[in-house]
């Protein structure tokens, strides 16, 4: 077992963590929430050693190891993808060189008999010390790790200086993952990947044979991947044994009952202390009044629990009104190397309307983007901005990018206009940066925090076109309902590249959909593109598209015979059958979930895993469809 105990950690007279307690158990996965500043990322350093906390301990087993994944690039450009993971394994590699040198010696014939005896034993020993060092092949391992990840295999000799900043922390991630630590302490890792690589990262973790504590605003990858929660926040530590959603509704709960048992004894207190008023005026009911002042005294509190409810508020100043075309793009194409990502798209963005982009991976969403804004340059096309238009932007990695060694104060004053430059003090305070904090060192701020500076020097610019590529990355649940309510309040032109249903749902009248390196308009927000797409998710439509494009891939053009069809249909009847039936069985253990008493029988935990293994069934089987549907209307 691991223990965390009573921690306590202030920074310039602010407590960040205070009492902090839970245990640990050898193979389970933690979801560790709370609202951005809570002390999530503070709480991981702790538990790391690379902060000394003011009180308490962090008590485990000698000899047990704890990953962290690192927040900065590879130095070394030159390595090889599997030559810069493999690193991680200093002594493995160091061993691999010297069999390799000993074996290239021994292949020479240039060693004398003596010579020859000894680097043969030598190469024995070396090749049983490498045997006994892991119980897998970790070379093999880092292969597979990396392919999860979204590697291909004619990739793992290319240099690392040719991947960009989010493939090489895909890298860093590969690296931490290799050594399996015994506690795996992950802090936004989803945040440089795609959807498969997400859902592959998901298995990835509910197998991993060891602990698992994760920092993530990804709800779906929470609700997935997890089976405890445990959530900071001003009221104390929240700890709960379920899934992500069931801890919400569970929450919930727990607080309208801590409420209403609140007020009700405060009623009863309130009418205690009338009649103790009134008895003390009579002589007759003195000693009653005592008695009833020493039960009062004896009563155990109900302590209303109170949400932090302090939030950043957000309004991004607006630079006056354009021309009626902002930006207009014309025949572009966008290759790389040989991967053609985009073929003669032509689009055109208008003043005031607010325009998302959504649809597969890779087919050119970001590239579209950063081509709008002359980021990158095009094969052949045009792009124009037209007159007026001031730009803001917020890059996917926008956070990643501040100067760490300067102050967050010193951040916005840099980036701030010329108007806004007396104001940095007050824009910091609307992201609930205040008093010492503004101070601190963009270094030693979180994922959460670093997106708040860089949205708060955005919001130091006036514009009139804001352009944001997956700005909801660091952001907490409340902090990206104020973003999205910011950008609907905006009265300019608005850009958005996301993956975020809930963010884009009434955002944008106008959804450009990317699928088959084309552009295809939709004149409705995000809820439409899926309905129109006969799915429920976007995990789901990126999926079924790119299902749809290996089966293009694989399959040439044909047509099925009456038999064919039949044996089709056959299969499709099969399948409608077994997900029906799955889905009335989740239905079933849902409904008895919603008992409040259910969480104290002895077999809860059994039927929530029972409840994960059919929603896993259903969920292959409802793809299982989709490819026999798909096969039946080609």
């Amino acid at each position: 077992m691991y223990y965390v105990r009573e921690i306590g950690l202030s920074f310039g007279g602010t407590q960040i963590l205070e009492n902090v307690s839970f245990m640990i158990n050898p193979n389970e996965k933690i979801g560790l929430i709370g609202r951005n500043g809570a002390g999530k990322t503070t709480l991981f350093k702790v538990i790391s050693g690379e902060l000394r906390p003011d009180s308490g301990s962090i008590d485990l087993p000698k000899g047990t190891s704890i990953g962290v994944l690192a927040q900065f690039l590879p130095e070394n450009k030159e390595n090889s993808i599997i030559k810069e993971t493999m690193s991680i394994l200093t002594e493995f590699v160091q061993i691999e060189s010297s069999i390799t040198g000993l074996e290239n010696q021994i292949a020479s014939a240039k060693l004398n008999d003596d010579q020859m005896t000894k680097a043969i034993e030598s190469l024995s020993d070396l090749v049983d010390r490498k045997t006994l060092m892991y119980d897998y092949n970790p070379r093999a391992e880092a292969e597979i790790l990396l392919k999860g990840l979204g590697f291909k295999p004619s990739q793992m000799n290319d240099a690392i200086g040719t991947l960009s900043g989010g493939w090489q922390m895909r890298i860093e991630l590969a690296k931490l993952l290799l050594t399996r630590p015994d506690i795996l302490l992950l802090d936004e890792p989803t945040n440089h990947l795609d959807i498969e690589s997400i859902i592959w990262f998901e298995e990835y973790i509910k197998n991993y044979p060891k602990a698992v504590i994760l920092i993530s605003h990804d709800e779906e990858f929470m609700q997935n991947s997890i089976g405890r929660i445990i959530e900071l926040s001003s009221a104390g530590v929240f700890d709960y044994k379920g899934t992500y959603r069931k801890y919400l509704e569970h929450k919930e709960q727990m607080l309208e009952i801590n409420a209403s048992a609140f007020e009700n004894q405060q009623k009863l207190i309130k009418e205690r202390e009338m009649l103790i008023d009134r008895f003390r005026a009579k002589a007759t009911k003195a000693k009653m009044a005592q008695s009833m002042i020493k039960q009062l005294d004896k009563l155990e509190r109900v302590e209303l629990i109170s949400e932090d409810n302090s939030a950043m508020r957000v309004r991004f100043p607006y630079a006056g009104r354009s021309v009626k075309v902002v930006a207009k793009v014309d025949n572009l194409s966008k290759s790389y190397s040989d991967n053609k990502v985009l073929i003669d798209v032509n689009l055109e963005i208008l003043k005031d309307e607010k325009v998302s982009f959504v649809g597969q991976n890779g087919m050119g969403k970001s590239t579209l983007l950063k081509a709008i804004l002359s980021k990158i340059p095009i094969d052949h096309g045009k792009v124009e901005i037209g007159d007026n238009v001031v730009l803001g932007y917020y890059a996917q990695d926008q956070s990643d990018t501040l100067d760490g060694s300067l102050t967050i104060l010193e951040t916005i004053e840099k980036n701030a206009h010329p108007d806004f430059y007396t104001s940095s003090r007050k824009i910091l305070g609307s992201f609930l940066f205040s008093g010492e904090e503004v101070d601190k060192k963009v270094s030693v701020l979180s994922g959460g925090e670093r997106a708040r500076v860089a949205l708060a020097c955005m919001v130091a610019q006036p514009a009139n076109f804001l352009v944001f590529d997956e700005p909801t990355n660091h952001l907490d649940v409340s902090s990206k309902k104020i973003l999205k309510q910011a950008i609907m309040d905006f009265e300019g032109t608005v850009l958005i590249v996301s993956h975020d249903r809930s963010f884009l749902e009434n955002m944008s009248p106008r959804t450009i959909e990317f699928r088959d390196h084309q552009l295809i308009e939709h004149l409705g927000d995000i809820n439409y593109v899926l309905a129109k797409r006969k799915v429920d998710n976007l995990r789901t439509f990126t999926l079924a598209e790119e299902l749809k494009l290996d089966k293009k891939k694989e399959v040439k053009s044909s047509t099925l015979n009456y038999e064919e069809r039949k044996k089709l249909q056959r299969k499709i009847n099969y399948v409608e059958r077994d997900i029906a039936k799955i889905e009335v069985k989740i239905k079933e253990l849902q409904t008895e979930m919603n008992d409040p008493k259910f969480f104290m029988q002895a077999d809860s935990d059994s039927k929530m895993k029972s409840l994960s293994d059919l929603e896993k069934e259903l969920d292959a089987k409802m793809i299982e469809w989709e490819e026999y549907t798909n096969k039946m209307e080609s």
